[in-house]
């Protein structure tokens, strides 16, 4: 099936399977048809603004809410009209949920005694859990006591501890500063992997989305834009909405004047362009690249685009410095650096080159 004019795989193979989900609230079309297949063990972010219905796809599939058409398989049940506590599906909540007044061990062990394991059962799994999740030292503490990554921690073994088919994430880390944020993206990745569990992660940061996932959903007003892997989500993004979305890019307008062997030129504000694709005479689109494809000068091994661009501003950014661009809008333009060459400063204007098979082309809107 096809979501957005992009595959989105669901079939078999697929651990879970949304098949057609619509969901309305009062007028507002929150789910759009929507389809998506995930494997078993693959770890899956929705990414998109609020309101694009990424949270209301996670609340779907856990059975917080129904959706008023299409199917929801996890295994190959089908679990459309299950209700949430038969469903087998593992969530971790934006705000963690614990329960203040119960230990680390208490909150984990939760919904083991909600399930009727006896005692003599839960306390291994309990102490497993602790384990996997580095709290051991931490079984008797309150949560109180805790720190906003060792809660984060817990409420991940809580959610683990029952053996979950399915495990949800809704924005778990953005109570987080950046750098634990950080800390915690690699240590959820590494700990999914271990325990081999398929996982669906709900995040409006594209950074965030593009550390943990195995692949990312770009969702746009109900619908997914583009279902892919980190590096072609980036790499070669499906529509200008993508593009916007995921990374930033020096964007220019322009007009398609030539077209040979699989390449077309592109005249805009600042020069002609080369770039791949196979668009008409006379088209009007948007030619843009990734900040670190462009280099300073035209000694670019294969650079066959050259421009001369002013400096409005320049970010040091710690390991690389950006130059923002002086550009006319809608054009705008932004080029990485792994360092900042002497003499460069806002007000200079500055040769900038970056090779055809580097620029991306899209329809104007």
């Amino acid at each position: 099936m096809r979501d957005g004019g992009v595959s989105v795989g669901v079939g078999a193979a697929g651990h879970l399977a949304v098949s057609g989900a619509t969901k309305r609230f009062g007028a507002a079309l929150v789910l759009d048809d929507l389809s998506i297949a995930v494997a078993k063990g693959e770890f899956v972010s929705l990414l998109g603004p609020s309101g694009c219905g990424k949270t209301t796809l996670l609340r779907c599939v856990a059975g917080l809410l129904r959706p008023d058409a299409g199917r929801i398989l996890v295994g190959g049940a089908d679990i459309t009209t299950l209700p949430a506590h038969r469903r087998n599906v593992g969530v971790v909540f934006q705000n963690y949920a614990l329960f203040p007044h119960l230990t680390v061990a208490e909150n984990i062990g939760f919904g083991l005694r909600a399930q009727g394991v006896a005692k003599r059962e839960a306390a291994p799994r309990i102490a497993e859990a602790l384990r996997l999740v580095r709290m051991e030292a931490h079984a008797d503490k309150a949560i109180t006591a805790l720190s906003g990554g060792q809660q984060q921690r817990v409420a991940v073994a809580r959610a683990l501890v029952v053996r979950p088919s399915l495990l949800l994430l809704d924005e778990p880390f953005s109570a987080l500063d950046r750098k634990l944020r950080e800390t915690m993206q690699v240590e959820l990745k590494q700990l999914l992997r271990e325990v081999g569990i398929t996982a669906i992660f709900v995040t409006h940061d594209q950074e965030e989305a593009l550390v943990v996932s195995d692949r990312i959903a770009v969702m746009n007003a109900g619908r997914i834009e583009q279902l892919a892997d980190p590096a072609a989500l980036y790499g070669r993004p499906s529509s200008l909405y993508v593009l916007d979305f995921v990374g930033q890019s020096t964007r220019l307008s322009g007009r398609v004047v030539e077209t040979a062997s699989n390449e077309i030129a592109i005249d805009t504000a600042l020069g002609r362009i080369w770039a791949p694709g196979s668009f008409l005479r006379g088209s009007p689109v948007i030619v843009a690249v990734r900040p670190e494809a462009v280099t300073l000068g035209s000694a670019q091994d294969g650079a066959a685009n050259h421009i001369t661009a002013r400096v409005a501003e320049i970010s040091f950014l710690g390991s690389r410095t950006q130059l923002h661009l002086d550009l006319v809008e809608p054009d705008r333009g932004v080029v990485e650096l792994p360092r900042l060459p002497d003499g460069i400063a806002p007000g200079a204007s500055v040769p900038l080159s970056f090779r055809v098979a580097d620029a991306m082309v899209f329809p104007a809107p």
